[in-house]
């Protein structure tokens, strides 16, 4: 029988067993099923991620900056503009966060990326032409608003061209990172599981016959332990199954502060390593002969310009080996040496903008200096250009000397004694030649262009500005030796280009101001500076040596220093010219003459100045020169004009200031710069522009300027008004018949007798209109008070002139209200006593009766001499009414066809009758031609009355 029949105690044992484990399976998978539900929901609550401030501001500015880039991609600059500012409040505020982290690298990128878009858009006129009027204001904004704002964040920007993939190299090194430690996890959680596997016996299957009770208990217990195992793997099960889930994947990011601290160390150990390299390679013992001289030179100057070469390095290199030439290898590889170093001094700027600072600059003069020393010690020898192919070839020798050096270690061989080499011999290729880097022109003139910078950049008001204005006088000094090498080597082209340096820097100085510049430093050069000098020798005198009456200090006297020869600047500044004139181009010989008429004004040689400007015909070409000859060309009219006005040449004057000083003055001086808000120039013509200013010292003073200009004006125009005045009222109804000579004041009076209210005079003109009110009503004393006192006039160079030129302003006033007087009331007198005259305007009888007989002569006033009784009897002859309708009928039918002649113009082109128009009118007396060939440069309408 079988054991399934067997006993009822086993069969009822058994189905009695197999009833509580069904019942207990039933209870186990409804229990199961609402833990797998209560699972999910754990699981999904467990796996909401709950994002910090810092992602979420991330995440909003990443949302802004991709709506820039679609922007930018269909070139919306108004979407570009408003979301820009949207990016720049998300900044804003989260400030704190960026305090901590750093600023994003997709924000800087951003960054970058707008300001490569705004330069393309900017080169591209043709589509901005096509852009919409919003698009285009747009532009104009982003243009001005990203500039301000990438200023800040310069460094980031170009580090971030520099290594634009630096994030996806990061970002990948990360994620490699982590795709090798999951690969780790997983290869040891598979082990893990194998040798689970491993350990678990291997069960023999059995027949359904063979089993008994046991085995069926065992294969419940089985089936347990597997649902058991299933429930603890990750497998869900019932309404879990379905419901969603969200994944959230991990990376570990490095922060970029870690990455730029690595970075820095690296660019640091490669300094350092350079640094003992470079100075490790200079063992001055291993230098036998010239052959190895130039090979160490070769190996120093391969490095120059490398990354993670120290320029001062580099130049405390040069300056042994320059050492060493002296001692031991002759002037010509001294001469290379100093070059050489020449040239690292500046390597010092980084931008065109940036100026040498002054210890740089003096240790680079005194090079330049110590090679033009050598040069005269040697007069035979001459400087030959390095090609750049040889330059190439060296640096690449050197370059693979060093790889090789590197490669291949050679054994260390026994260390002998060195022996003195001394080559003082010529190179071997080209006798008397020395080949350097560079020449001597180039760097005096890039030497030059550096103090121009420095001037333009310090503030003129402090005492920085002053000690640098020492360095002028050795700067000339050098360029007179630099001329003479060249002089002496035959380039006669060349000298006078440095001849041009020397003038430029001597011929806006006064005498007076020249001597006072030699002598202090003279003195300078003997003492020292004058701070230093005790105070109780400064104005003491020698010969008392008692305590109780003089100090100790003032018993030798005040610090005396040898008497200087006088320098005759114009004699020398002659000879300068006149070497530019014989060897120059074109351009030197144009600004050398300009130089020299400016030289001539400020020193009061108009008529020299004069003739020698009128000989030249420079006016007709002076508008087709370069913008820096131009504005020489503006100083030499100004400075002529003020030299006019000190001569007492007023319509001179009037003729070469009328035209610059009706515009923007400071403009054409390059004494100033037009505010940005007006302004239509681009960035890159005002940085142009700021370089061409002129610097301070050299500046001619705007209100002096003006001051001359208002003044002559007023003394030829207000005349003229009362005889306009005064003909209007003779013939009533006819048209104005005015000579307007200068619209510029003219237009300044209209306004200011157009105040309702005049307050007292404040600046320069306020005082000369205020003056010409007064010329015109007859009340001379007010008008020379209100024009002699001002202090503008101390202002005028040399000794004296201030009161000459007052005494002047104050005749030439008394001149012009005389004939004011005798124009606006000579109807009103039958004669006139000379006396009562000379009395009223005090002036001498000579003068008076000169200035009546003038205007008696030209028929501006109609009258004659009664010489016995020195009287001017007047001639009254008022128009008779057909006469006065007569006149009225002529002057409208002249602005008839002056109309015409202007509609004629208009249509056809051409210029009508005016040449013969104005040919009748020189005939008859009318408006002279201009003397300077038309509006050729600025000279204006310049010529004698």
């Amino acid at each position: 029988m079988s054991r399934f029949w067997a006993g009822d105690d086993s069969g009822s044992s058994s189905a009695e067993s197999d009833s509580g484990s069904e019942s207990e399976q039933e209870k186990k998978v409804q229990t199961n099923r609402w833990a797998a539900v209560s699972d999910s929901d754990s699981s999904d609550e467990g796996e909401r991620v709950v994002r910090s401030a810092k992602d979420k501001a991330w995440d909003g500015m990443k949302a802004v900056v991709s709506k820039i880039s679609n922007a930018r991609k269909i070139n919306d600059w108004h979407e570009m503009q408003t979301q820009f500012d949207l990016l720049n409040k998300q900044v804003d505020k989260a400030k704190t966060h960026i305090q901590k982290e750093g600023l994003p690298r997709f924000y800087i990128r951003t960054l970058a990326e707008l300001e490569d878009s705004l330069d393309v858009a900017l080169k591209d006129k043709e589509a901005q032409k096509k852009m919409s009027k919003a698009n285009g204001r747009a532009l104009n904004r982003m243009k001005l608003q990203l500039r301000r704002h990438n200023k800040e964040f310069e460094a980031k920007i170009t580090e971030y061209r520099a290594n634009p993939d630096a994030e996806e190299e990061s970002a990948s090194s990360s994620s490699s990172e982590e795709s090798s430690s999951s690969e780790d996890e997983s290869s040891s959680d598979e082990s893990s599981d194998e040798e689970s596997v491993e350990e678990k016996p291997k069960k023999v299957q059995k027949n359904l016959e063979d089993m008994d009770s046991d085995d069926w208990a065992s294969s419940s217990d089985e089936s347990e332990s597997s649902s058991s195992e299933d429930e603890d793997t990750g497998e869900l099960k019932g309404r879990a199954r379905w419901l969603k889930r969200t994944v959230t994947t991990t990376k570990r990011v490095k922060k970029e502060r870690v990455i730029e601290k690595k970075k820095e160390k690296k660019v640091i150990e490669e300094v350092k390593k350079d640094k003992k390299g470079l100075v490790s390679s200079l063992r001055l013992d291993a230098i036998q002969t010239g052959a190895d001289f130039d090979k160490k030179l070769t190996e120093v100057m391969a490095a120059r310009g490398r990354k993670g070469t120290d320029p001062r390095d580099l130049k405390q290199a040069l300056e042994v080996l320059a050492k060493a030439a002296q001692e031991k290898f002759g002037f010509h590889r001294e001469l290379q040496c100093c070059m050489h170093l020449i040239a690292s001094h500046f390597d010092s700027n980084r931008t065109i903008d940036d100026y040498m600072d002054v210890p740089t600059w003096r240790a680079c003069h005194g090079q330049l200096t110590k090679a033009c020393s050598i040069l005269e010690a040697h007069p035979q020898a001459t400087l030959g250009t390095v090609d750049d192919d040889e330059l190439a070839d060296l640096a690449l020798a050197a370059m693979l000397a060093k790889k090789k050096k590197g490669a291949v270690e050679e054994e260390p061989e026994e260390e002998e004694e060195p022996k003195e080499v001394i080559d003082t011999e010529a190179p071997p290729d080209e006798a008397g030649c020395v080949k350097v880097v560079g020449n001597l022109l180039t760097y005096v003139t890039r030497l030059e262009d550096e103090y121009v910078k420095s001037l333009q950049h310090i503030n003129p008001h402090t005492q920085e500005y002053v000690a640098r204005l020492r360095d002028e006088r050795p700067l000339e000094e050098l360029a007179g030796s630099i001329q003479a090498y060249y002089d002496r080597s035959g380039s006669t082209e060349t000298a006078a280009t440095v001849a041009l340096l020397r003038i430029e820097h001597m011929y806006y100085k006064h005498d007076s101001i020249a001597e006072a510049v030699r002598d202090a430093q003279a003195f300078r050069a003997a003492w020292g500076s004058r701070d230093d000098v005790h105070a109780a020798s400064r104005k003491a005198t020698a010969g008392v040596s008692t305590v109780e009456k003089s100090h100790p200090g003032s018993w030798l006297g005040a610090p005396t220093t040898p008497s200087t020869d006088s320098c005759d600047t114009a004699k020398s500044l002659k000879e300068l010219c006149g070497y530019v004139y014989d060897h120059g181009d074109d351009r030197c010989r144009t600004r050398a003459l300009l130089c020299h008429v400016a030289h001539h004004a400020l020193h009061g040689r108009f008529h020299a100045a004069r003739d020698l400007l009128l000989m030249s015909h420079l006016q007709e070409v002076a508008h087709d020169a370069d913008i820096e000859t131009q504005i020489l060309y503006n100083r030499a009219m100004v400075l002529l004009g003020l030299c006019a006005f000190r001569s007492g040449l007023v319509h001179d004057a009037h003729s070469c200031l009328a035209e610059i000083c009706s515009s923007r003055v400071k403009e054409l001086l390059a004494q100033g710069v037009q505010s940005a808000r007006w302004s239509d120039k681009s960035d890159e013509q005002e940085k142009a522009e700021r370089r061409r200013q002129t610097p301070y010292h050299m500046h001619v003073n705007l209100d002096l300027l003006e001051c001359c200009h208002l003044t002559s004006a007023m003394l030829l125009e207000v005349p003229a008004m009362v005889v306009e005045e005064a003909r209007n009222k003779q013939l009533r109804g006819a048209p104005p018949r005015t000579r307007v000579t200068s619209r510029h004041f003219r237009k300044h009076m209209d306004i200011f007798s157009r105040q309702v209210f005049t307050g007292p005079p404040e600046n320069t003109r306020d005082h000369i209109l205020c003056a010409a009110k007064a010329l015109a009503l007859g009340d001379w004393r007010e008008c020379a008070r209100l024009v002699v006192e001002l202090d503008v006039w101390d202002l005028i160079p040399g000794t004296g002139e201030a009161e000459k030129v007052k005494a002047m302003v104050r005749e030439k006033i008394k001149a012009e209200a005389l004939r004011t007087y005798l124009f606006a009331r000579a109807d009103a007198y039958d004669a006139l006593s000379l006396e009562r005259l000379c009395a009223t305007f005090e002036m001498p009888e000579r003068t008076a009766h000169g200035l009546v007989s003038k205007m008696m002569i030209t028929k501006e006033l109609r009258g004659a001499w009664d010489q016995p009784t020195k009287t001017i009897v007047l001639r009254r002859l008022e128009p008779s009414p057909v006469q006065a309708l007569a006149l009225a009928y002529a002057d409208r039918c002249a602005a008839l066809v002056d109309a015409n002649e202007r509609l004629l113009d208009a249509r056809a082109g051409g210029k009508g009758y005016k040449d013969d128009r104005r040919d009748w009118d020189h005939e008859n007396g009318g408006n002279k031609k201009n003397r300077w060939g038309g509006r050729g440069g600025r000279g204006g309408d310049y010529g004698g009355r």
